[in-house]
């Protein structure tokens, strides 16, 4: 049986699954930050990030805002003027929520526990009871292909958000949608196009120069902030066309219809050298203007020497 041609059979690319950067207590205090200045108002996100004692390029902002988005506090309408965010109808009965004990308030925090996909898949794969670290690290590598740097990060994050909501076996979640789609893995140096809302946001496909410490987000040319990785679409590279050859200096280069060339060498003591190049054989009646131009880069050579000079001169004053 002949063998199938590799390029009939197309490889299946694991991205490392992203997770909150940040647990599910920081999460809510960083909500309840925003929500202390903005209230249920949008807000762009160089203004969302000053609320955290942020820049809007440090990795500590994207990862805050990409963490709340998958906790379900934080969401992003659709805007024409950049990234703006706006605290959920989840976040809202949390944050807004200043009752010392509220039934609806515990609810909703557990609620936003397991609302991370990969929380999601972990809880309901176990049943509510989580593993040992050990196995939970082998299955985290093997089934779901997590990077084995983000590994140990990742069960800190789960145990710490777990602990805080105080979710139980008896917390049961539906079903986790498959995703619908394969997504290609997206590197540094791939060019992308970044589809929001079922629309290109960018006129060209711009290079990936970056991503954010949880891999959820990624810096690409051109752009003031980084870019949702799940909504990027790798494309060809732009072909660039070749280099133009280097044009030689003026010396080398032959006139046309010239037979031959001949070269005058003088070495300086630095290593350069000064160069004179004529065509031979030389017309007779342009050895005269030659002769004249010499004596013009005679004159040039001079000032050059003199200018030369005059730093030296100046410092023996």
């Amino acid at each position: 049986m002949a063998d199938t041609p590799v390029s009939a059979a197309k490889a299946k690319k694991h991205r490392s699954p992203t997770y909150p950067g940040i647990n599910l207590q920081q999460a809510i205090k960083r909500t309840a930050e925003f929500y202390e200045k903005e209230h249920r108002n949008p807000a762009s996100f160089a203004a969302a990030v000053t609320h955290w004692d942020y820049s809007a390029k440090s990795s500590g902002a994207l990862v805050t805002a990409a963490a709340l988005k998958s906790f379900g506090l934080l969401d992003e309408p659709e805007s024409t003027g950049g990234r703006t965010f706006q605290v959920s109808a989840l976040g809202l009965k949390i944050v807004a929520d200043k009752r010392p004990e509220s039934a609806e308030r515990d609810a909703a925090i557990r609620e936003a526990a397991l609302r991370p996909r990969i929380h999601a898949e972990i809880w309901r794969k176990y049943n509510g009871r989580v593993p040992s670290d050990a196995e939970l690290q082998y299955r985290l590598e093997n089934d779901w292909h997590f990077n084995v740097n983000a590994i140990l990060p990742f069960i800190k994050e789960l145990r710490e958000t777990i602990a805080f909501a105080k979710i139980t076996e008896s917390d049961k979640i539906g079903e986790v949608k498959e995703e619908e789609t394969e997504q290609t893995e997206v590197k540094i140096g791939d060019y992308v196009q970044w589809i929001s809302q079922g629309a290109d946001q960018f006129k060209a496909l711009k290079k990936v120069t970056g991503f954010s410490s949880d891999g959820s987000y990624a810096f690409v040319e051109g752009e003031k902030t980084a870019v949702p990785v799940s909504e990027l679409e790798v494309g060809e590279a732009p072909i660039e066309p070749p280099a133009p050859p280097p044009v030689p200096p003026r010396y080398l280069r032959t006139h046309e219809g010239a037979k031959n060339m001949r070269n005058e060498v003088y070495s300086l003591e630095s290593g350069e050298e000064v160069v004179i190049t004529w065509p031979h054989p030389l017309p007779s009646a342009e050895v005269d203007d030659i002769k004249n131009w010499l004596k013009i880069v005679e004159r040039k050579l001079a000032r050059s020497a003199g200018e030369a000079a005059k730093p030296q001169d100046t410092e023996k004053q």
